[in-house]
C-alpha cells in the first residue's frame, strides 16, 4: 500500500513539472498586436535586409538603408527605433518585445547614396527561436523588405 501511494505521488510531482515547464514555455511566445500604422513608401530610401531567408537559429538581423535620391533624406537615429512585423492570414501583426524600448525623435540625415547599416539582437528583444513564417521590419512606418524565417 505504501509503494503504490509513493508511486501515485512521484506521478503527481512529474506531472506537475511537466504542467510549470509548459505553462512556462508559453508564457516565452512573442506576442502579436494590430499594427497602429500603416508603413508608407518613401521612393528615396532603400530599406533591405542582409539576407531573405534566416534560420531560427539566428540571433542578428541587420539590415541596410541607403538614400537613393539626389537630396537629403532622414531616418531616427536611433537604433532602438524598429518593430517586427510578421505576416498572419494575411495581415501584418507587430511581434511584441520582451522589453520595454522607447527610442529619440532625433533624425540621422543620410547625403545622397549613403548607407546606413544597423543590426537588431533578436535575444535583446524577443523570446527566441521566433515562430517560422514572413517577416519584415519597421522604422517610422518604413518598411523593408520581406523576409523568411524558418
Amino acid at each position: 500500500m505504501k509503494n503504490k501511494l509513493y508511486n501515485i505521488l512521484i506521478i503527481a510531482v512529474l506531472v506537475v513539472a511537466i504542467l510549470l515547464t509548459l505553462s512556462a514555455c508559453s508564457l516565452q511566445k512573442n506576442k502579436l498586436y494590430d499594427i497602429n500604422r500603416e508603413p508608407y513608401t518613401n521612393n528615396s530610401i532603400k530599406f533591405v535586409t542582409e539576407k531573405e531567408k534566416y534560420s531560427a537559429d539566428d540571433t542578428v538581423i541587420r539590415y541596410s538603408v541607403t538614400n537613393i535620391s539626389d537630396e537629403e533624406s532622414g531616418i531616427n537615429s536611433d537604433s532602438n527605433c524598429f518593430e517586427l512585423h510578421k505576416l498572419v492570414d494575411g495581415k501584418w501583426k507587430r511581434v511584441g518585445t520582451k522589453i520595454d524600448h522607447f527610442w529619440t525623435d532625433a533624425a540621422l540625415i543620410l547625403m545622397p547614396n549613403q548607407t546606413e547599416t544597423r543590426e537588431i539582437k533578436l535575444d535583446d528583444y524577443f523570446h527566441l527561436p521566433l515562430e517560422n513564417g514572413k517577416y519584415r521590419i519597421a522604422v517610422e512606418g518604413l518598411v523593408s523588405n520581406t523576409f523568411e524565417i524558418s
